[in-house]
């Protein structure tokens, strides 16, 4: 899986990114001088750091120590905390929210999406703000956010999204996808349907390939997509890439990632296993 090596260290953002302390939603922070809220060692908690900056019209910069965030699930806040002077906080996530379950946490201006680690209690996020505005968002399980999650971690992901939670390129491990994709997703282990879930979708380029490349492919697809479209799935051990474009070519969405991160349904936090292909039948 491809990583963007980025220094954790610490950093000022800019104020039109993350604003005035105490934006980002009504839940009043958790620690009032800013900095990691304790958890107990029994709850479920997120790690999230923030890094760099980005070049906008600035007035003035502004330290993120004391910087409100909260964590939304199906618009309900469900964690709250407030970053210290490294732009980082442990926020204890409400225990009805279930692992594999995709989140929204907001700093100031800045929202993320990401996806609740399922083979780890806690889930490590570092959210870095790019130079065009884009933010690029690493997930994996445990408590040490990083830049570059590693092959074997099976709640690893890099994304990269708009600023306000919306994913434009995603590159994952073996979890799950983010549930605000633009398309439905849904497999039943032989087979996957696709559903355009936005007037701007025109075309898709579908493939299975042992790796993410253009070789090797088992099966590829290019073509309109403006209605529900199902392909047959090869092997359960391949790589799915599923690229959507808008009418003028423009590439809305790049997603790559294991057949076991796909949704059995809409909106489900957790796909049934595909049996192994060397089971006993009984």
């Amino acid at each position: 899986m491809k990583g963007i090596q980025i220094p954790l260290v610490s950093f000022t953002l800019a104020a039109s990114l993350l604003a005035a302390c105490g934006g980002g939603g009504s839940a009043s922070p958790n620690s009032p001088g800013g900095g990691v809220t304790p958890v107990s060692s029994a709850a479920k908690r997120l790690t999230i750091s923030f890094s760099g900056t980005a070049a906008l019209s600035l007035r003035r910069t502004q330290a993120l120590a004391g910087t409100a965030v909260t964590v939304t699930y199906n618009g309900k806040t469900v964690g709250s905390g407030t970053l210290d002077a490294s732009g980082s906080a442990a926020i204890e996530i409400q225990d009805d929210v279930p692992s594999g379950a995709t989140v929204a946490v907001t700093a100031g201006a800045v929202t993320a999406t990401l996806v609740l680690a399922r083979s780890a209690r806690d889930t490590a996020v570092l959210v870095h703000v790019n130079a065009d505005g884009t933010i690029t968002v690493s997930v994996s399980g445990g408590d040490e956010p990083e830049a570059s999650p590693s092959p074997g971690d099976p709640d690893g992901s890099t994304s990269v999204e708009d600023g306000h939670g919306n994913p434009q390129d995603v590159d994952d491990n073996g979890g799950l996808l983010p549930a605000n994709l633009p398309v439905s997703i849904v497999s039943n282990c032989m087979q996957i349907t696709l559903t355009p879930l936005d007037a701007k979708i025109a075309s898709l380029r579908f493939e299975q390939n042992v790796e993410d490349n253009d070789g090797g492919s088992k099966f590829k697809y290019e073509g309109p997509f403006t209605s529900p479209m199902t392909f047959p799935l090869v092997s359960q051990a391949e790589r799915l890439r599923i690229e959507l474009f808008d009418g003028n070519g423009q590439r809305l969405l790049d997603v790559r990632a294991p057949i076991g991160a796909l949704t059995q349904a809409p909106g489900t936090a957790t796909p049934v296993p595909c049996p192994s292909a060397s089971s006993t039948p009984h």
